[in-house]
Order: structure tokens, then sequence, then C-alpha cells
């Protein structure tokens, strides 16, 4: 009886495992040991990871990359790339899917089995002290609608506030009245003049309180003229030396 026990277990056992040949590293899809398929897969993502922060400038120690070898019942064994995120930056979670979606493009055009072997890409937050929010809000927050996101800047922050201070000289200079001259000024008084001429011939001998209240607008009415010539002419006697405008200097006697 021991000899058959034997013959049934044990020598067809060392028989097994003297024929079972011992697998290779690189034919084995859980490891990752340096020569290994795995190995060279996460030598190539890392690479495509810090061409990507580079070409958009995203400061190399905010993100890590770790491979995770993974049996998946449905798609069988696989890789997970893990980026680690050692920096909080509203700027990079904001982006954070179009950077992965850069990241996946790159790695599908150098390999393009990617999608055999690639299961997804995760993150994972170890920013420590640099996160601003460190508790939950009020589940109030929640009912507020999302803020959207700022938009890509479509033009250089040195260009903007030049272009906004032209923006402004331009229309305060739109705005700002121009220098009036005397011919000017003389032609925008002169329909006042004559409609006040026009208005005394016209109106009947008014009573005494009538006649006072008359002479009162009238005499406003000439204040107000008085004083526009007055800023107009204190306006065109600021020459660049302090004296007269030029055409306006005080009247000489003709030599005879």
């Amino acid at each position: 009886m021991k000899k058959l026990i034997a013959s049934l277990f044990g020598v067809r056992a060392t028989a097994a495992v003297a024929q079972r040949a011992p697998a290779s590293s690189r034919d084995n899809p859980l490891t990752i040991e340096d020569g290994s398929d795995n190995a060279t897969r996460r030598q190539l993502v890392q690479v495509l990871l810090r061409d990507a922060v580079r070409k958009y400038g995203i400061p190399p120690r905010w993100i890590d990359c770790q491979m995770m070898v993974v049996s998946s019942r449905s798609r069988g064994p696989g890789m997970y790339v893990r980026l680690v995120v050692r920096q909080w930056d509203d700027r990079l979670l904001n982006y954070a899917h179009a950077f992965q979606t850069a990241l996946m493009v790159e790695i599908t055009r150098f390999e393009p089995q990617a999608s055999q072997w690639l299961h997804g890409i995760s993150w994972q937050l170890e920013v420590a002290d640099s996160c601003p929010y460190r508790t939950m809000p009020d589940k109030s927050f929640w009912a507020d609608p999302a803020r959207p996101a700022p938009e890509a800047p479509q033009r250089s922050h040195m260009a903007a506030p030049a272009a906004t201070a032209s923006a402004s000289a331009a229309r305060q200079a739109a705005l700002a009245p121009a220098p009036m001259s005397a011919a000017t000024a003389a032609a925008a008084a002169a329909p006042i003049i004559a409609a006040l001429s026009q208005s005394q011939a016209q109106q009947p001998a008014p009573a005494p309180s009538a006649s006072r209240a008359a002479a009162t607008a009238d005499s406003d009415a000439m204040k107000d003229l008085e004083s526009l010539f007055k800023i107009r002419d204190q306006e065109l006697s600021k020459g660049g030396d302090g004296g007269p405008a030029v055409g306006y200097e005080s009247t000489q006697p003709s030599p005879l």
C-alpha cells in the first residue's frame, strides 16, 4: 500500500516538478523585475510623463509616477499607472483630465498595443499641508451650481495692460472736450443771444412783477454767458510759457 501511495503521489509529483520548466521572468505578466516586459513598459511611461510635464510647464516635483501590476478577471493581467500629486494647486486639478488624456495619447503613439496591457490611470493626492481644504463643507455647499472653470488665456499678460491702457486713453480722448476757439464760442453763443433778443422784442408789456421776474431770468442768462466766455478765455490764455495764446494778445494801436 505504501509503495502504491508513493508511486501515485511521490514519484509522479517529483517527475512532474522535474518536467516543469522554470518560467522566465520576462514572460511572467505579474512581475515588474528588471528585464521583464512590465519593466520596459514602466520605463516608457515614466519617460513620457517627464516629457509631458516639461512640455506643459508643470513643475516636475508636483507629479510622481508609480506602476502597479494587476490581474483582472475580465481583462487578464496588466498594469495601472498611478499619478501621485505632491503639490496642491487649483490649476493642476482643473486640467487633470486634459493632462491624463494627453498622456494617454503619447503612450498609445509610442506603444500601439498599450490598450491590451494598460488598464487605466489613477490619481492619488499626497499634498501634505499644501492643501487649504482640510475639512468637508456643509452639505448645502453641493446644492449650489458649480462654477465654470476659467477660460485659458488667449494673449500674453504683458500685452494685456498695454492694450487696456491704450484703450482707456483712446476712450478718454474721445470723451474729452476739444479746446473751444473764439469763433466756435461766438457761434455757440449767437443763437442764445438771438433767442433772448427775439423773446424780449415779442413779449408784450409785462406787469411790474412779471417784468421783474423776466429781468431776473435775463440777468441769470447773461451771467451764464459771462461765465461761459470767462472759462473760454481762461482756457485759451494757457500758453506754454504762461503768456497769452497766439492770436489772443492784448490789442495794440496800429502804427501810422
